[in-house]
């Protein structure tokens, strides 16, 4: 166990698994926030020697023991994990949306409703979504625009989620976009529309409004490049 968290770093994305402060199994994914602790803690009604983590969405205070995971000689497991990529969706337990404890007020994720062994799928609309606990081991998932309330479950509830930029990030990444006069944040939407156009290609809505914002055609026989005619250059 030493010798792997020697090897880790502040700042690696990590999947630990190992007791929490009531001595609870957990799983952690997120950013490891700080060098491993080594502590006096508890497991199974007694106090053990092991080395604390603390993991969760990148900024959030160690003081936060939500992030905490400790991990045995004989008991618990950590090791470095792809970051998810934004827009790459997952079909997990809600536990495993990297931030969804610490700080859940300020985190936000793709929100494709309930998942499951039998949802294959996102379900529409896609929304931006944040998350409050709400206590009772409940917890709300949220419209960020409406503040509606899309579901109401626990850490184990399976849903479909995807990576989404920090607030921070997105305002950025929004005012570049307008500063540069780019397209907007653009979703493809191919079945739930009218007829495709043979000229235009699929018709493409925006990804919170739904509002048509141009067309995407596909290379044709294979080759070429994706071309996208935004709705205000649209002539017929």
């Amino acid at each position: 166990m030493k010798e792997v968290l020697a090897e880790l770093r502040a700042g690696d994305y990590v999947r630990a698994e190992g007791v929490d402060t009531r001595g609870h199994q957990v799983i952690r994914v997120g950013d490891l926030l700080a060098p491993p602790k080594e502590v006096t803690a508890q497991r199974n009604g007694r106090r053990e020697r092991g080395w604390r983590l603390y993991v969760g969405l990148a900024g959030t205070a160690i003081s936060e023991r939500s992030t905490w995971v400790t991990l045995f000689s004989n008991g618990g497991s950590v090791e470095k994990t792809s970051r998810p990529k934004e827009g790459a969706w997952s079909n997990t337990e809600l536990r495993l949306v990297p931030g969804v404890r610490a700080g859940s007020d300020k985190m936000t994720f793709y929100f494709g409703g309930k998942g499951g062994k039998r949802s294959k799928e996102p379900a529409e609309p896609v929304v931006l979504a944040g998350i409050t606990y709400t206590g009772d081991g409940r917890y709300e998932i949220r419209d960020q625009d409406t503040d509606d309330v899309l579901l109401t479950c626990t850490l184990q509830s399976q849903i479909w989620w995807a990576a989404a930029p920090p607030p921070a990030a997105e305002e950025e990444s929004a005012a570049q976009e307008q500063a540069e006069g780019a397209a907007p944040h653009l979703s493809v939407v191919a079945d739930t529309l009218s007829e495709v156009d043979d000229d235009l290609g699929r018709p493409v809505a925006h990804a919170h409004t739904g509002k048509i914002v141009g067309y995407l055609r596909e290379p044709r026989h294979g080759a070429g490049e994706w071309r996208f005619t935004p709705i205000g250059k649209v002539t017929k």
